[in-house]
């Protein structure tokens, strides 16, 4: 069944094996299975049945796209969830026996077969112990019994991270020592998913003002009274700030809190460490007394931060007492703290595998509209993949150039495609030659204000880049768009994804790299100034459309806007970002993208399409007609650049592919462009 469907007959295959199946092709029931049992060595999609009454994992394909009523009944009649879905048109879903088969019978369901075993393991699981492991559960499970099925296999260590409250997942740690029982663990009827217990990279590294730019001598966001106020910045990463620094000091009593002059809330207070103030200074390090101006300030310095000690995620943790937590629960932390923009200036070492980690960021982003994560690429000494929470769909992946004058050549960071073929990193920041707040050997008692130029890395480079999404979402809230001027009562709210798509749109070529886009250098450096529209940036102008998922695309739809194009004397840019639903786990080997095809057709009739390049003039290709498949379908980031754009009204065409649930996104043009009915 690995062959290629017949065209014009629909692909029912599913991908949550290691080759794509079709249900209706193995579609015994229950009882059947019961009957027709393999012996346990034989390896099958046809696994042992659960007893009679026993609720277990079960996949329900459907057969045709579902309408809201569908939806409704089949909840009401069946008890279905319909939350965790399985391209192509099918849900996992946890069933008893009779159930199953009364789901069998309605007349829109096409198959319903047991979820196949193996597809629970993560291909990423080692061969030889021990194992430390994560298993995902079932939102109903009941731990304590889970627990204990798991130490009769020989498991130990075990800790629950139960995330159910807020949303989220009931996860399971653990070690196994007998990598043999994987397979034992796996059929669980509980289990969902199981994959290695991530290990934690840190990715080490005027740099500001060349992000908005590319000038370190010139700053135009800056000068426009936009330095971070009202924003607040939350932080993962080892250990925590010195609030006897300078540049995070406030005057006595100098506790964090919604008072404070830069620390809004420390989840670990008193816990400090050096990588965390290099990166704290570089986002919004700011000297006490001497506010904007110490020459070492960060990129939104009169931003503030909420911290968080990377510790809380790591399994050591679990034999210590403290509590165990999941990448979704310290963010949704930090957003309750008033946090928007999430810096992550790490990886989980050398395993480039989508896992729960990156759902985790994917889910986060994808349940929160207006919170944008920004992630490291891996350096080269720590590997040779980007990894999570980079690669996940809806993070920035960010990688390091050289100091000026050489930003425009790569200072660190690895080669992508992730291993599914998406491009990352997306974009690059200076993370070389920065010097910025440290804590002395020994530490100092009482205030300090000691600075360092660090190496060149991608953390430092991801801080740069949060920096520079603050400045952006002020620009927004302060109401510079349309007009480009100040207007506070016009201000927006701008989205995660709105933030990303005008950090993208203001990317710039890099030098030093043939090809664009590529999978080196992504998009390019940022120049903040290539986008955000100010009343002197000339014929240069911004339209943006931030579309809610509330009005967002339903799978089969097309929405057209327009635009109109004054002149050629500016290059046009259109940025397509939308915000990709997180795979369910039993997805995690296949992660897919809900594709938006993206089309632009310009004022004679001739087309372009996302992501369709000439690689050597780094500019988009026109075409005649469009092509009956778009040339990308895997990234949720896309791009038109047209470099002498024709004058007249532009259409922009979208249409949605990939879930039968409404699909949001923020389009940004840049140019010189009028708006018409974007």
């Amino acid at each position: 069944m690995t062959g290629e469907p017949v065209p014009g007959v629909r692909d029912f295959r599913l991908m949550v094996a290691p080759e794509p199946f079709d249900p209706a092709a193995m579609e015994p029931s229950h009882q059947e299975l019961a009957r027709q049992e393999p012996p346990p060595s034989e390896s099958s999609h046809r696994e042992r049945p659960a007893a009679v009454g026993v609720a277990r994992a079960t996949v329900v394909q459907v057969a045709a796209l579902l309408s809201e009523p569908d939806i409704a009944r089949l909840k009401a009649a069946y008890g279905l969830r319909l939350d965790k879905f399985i391209p192509n048109l099918a849900y996992l879903e946890r069933l008893d026996t009779a159930t199953a088969d009364r789901v069998r019978a309605d007349f829109l369901v096409r198959a319903v077969i047991p979820f196949p075993q193996a597809s629970k393991l993560s291909p990423t699981i080692p061969a030889t112990g021990p194992l430390d492991l994560t298993m995902v559960l079932f939102e109903d499970s009941d731990p304590v019994a889970v627990t204990a099925s798991l130490t009769a296999l020989g498991a130990r260590d075990m800790a629950t991270a139960d995330d159910r409250e807020s949303g989220g997942r009931l996860r399971l740690h653990l070690t196994l020592d007998d990598p043999s029982r994987v397979a034992q663990a796996a059929a669980i009827d509980d289990v969902i998913w199981i994959e290695p217990e991530p290990e934690f990279t840190l990715m080490d590294a005027g740099s500001a003002r060349v992000l908005q730019s590319g000038d370190p001598s010139s700053g135009p966001v800056w000068i426009h009274n936009l330095h971070g106020e009202g924003q607040v910045i939350g932080m993962i990463d080892q250990g925590g700030v010195d609030l006897d620094h300078c540049f995070f000091a406030d005057n006595p009593p100098n506790k964090p809190g919604p008072d404070h002059r830069k620390v809004v809330r420390a989840f670990n207070e008193g816990v400090v460490g050096r990588h965390f103030m290099f990166m704290a200074g570089i986002i919004a390090g700011d000297q006490l007394g001497f506010s904007g101006n110490h020459p070492n300030r960060g990129g939104a310095w009169a931003a503030k931060l909420v911290t968080r000690n990377l510790g809380d995620l790591k399994r050591e943790k679990i034999n210590t007492g403290f509590a165990v937590f999941s990448l979704e629960t310290l963010l949704n932390a930090s957003r309750k703290e008033g946090a928007s923009i999430h810096n992550l200036s790490w990886g989980i070492g050398k395993v480039a595998a989508y896992d729960v980690l990156a759902q985790d960021a994917d889910k986060f982003s994808f349940e929160h509209e207006d919170q944008l994560l920004v992630a490291a690429g891996q350096n080269v000494e720590d590997g040779p993949e980007n990894t999570p929470p980079g690669i996940a769909f809806n993070t920035l992946c960010v990688a390091a150039t050289k100091a000026f004058p050489d930003h425009m050549s790569r200072g660190n960071g690895v080669d992508g495609p992730t291993p599914d073929g998406r491009r990352k990193p997306d974009l690059m920041a200076v993370g070389c030659g920065i010097t910025t707040s440290t804590i002395p050997t020994p530490a100092p008692k009482g205030p300090f204000c000691d600075v360092e130029t660090i190496k060149c890395g991608c953390s430092a480079a991801t801080a740069n880049t949060s920096a520079a999404a603050a400045l952006v979402r002020q620009y927004f809230q302060r109401g510079f768009y349309p007009t480009g001027e100040l207007h506070k009562d016009k201000g927006i709210e701008p989205s995660g994804a709105l933030i990303k798509a005008v950090l993208l749109n203001s990317t710039v070529r890099m030098t030093d790299h043939p090809g664009y886009p590529n999978d080196i250098t992504g998009w390019g450096i940022i120049q903040l100034d290539r986008t955000l529209f100010f009343k002197d940036s000339g014929r240069r102008n911004l339209i943006v459309k931030d579309v809610p998922k509330s009005a967002g695309l339903r799978m089969g739809e097309t929405r057209t806007s327009q635009f109109f194009v004054n002149g050629d004397t500016e290059p046009l840019k259109i940025t397509l970002v939308w915000v990709n639903r997180p795979p369910s786990e039993q997805n995690l080997s296949h992660p897919r993208v809900d594709a938006i095809r993206f089309e632009v057709e310009d004022s004679q009739g001739n087309f372009y399409m996302g992501n369709d390049f000439d690689g050597i003039a780094g500019v988009s290709r026109k075409l005649a007609t469009t092509p009956a498949n778009p040339p990308d379908a895997i990234n949720n980031v896309q791009m038109v650049i047209v470099n002498q754009p024709t004058a007249g009204t532009w259409r922009i065409r979208l249409r949605h592919s990939g879930h039968q649930e409404k699909q949001r996104y923020a389009l940004v043009v840049s140019g010189d462009v009028a708006v018409d009915e974007l």
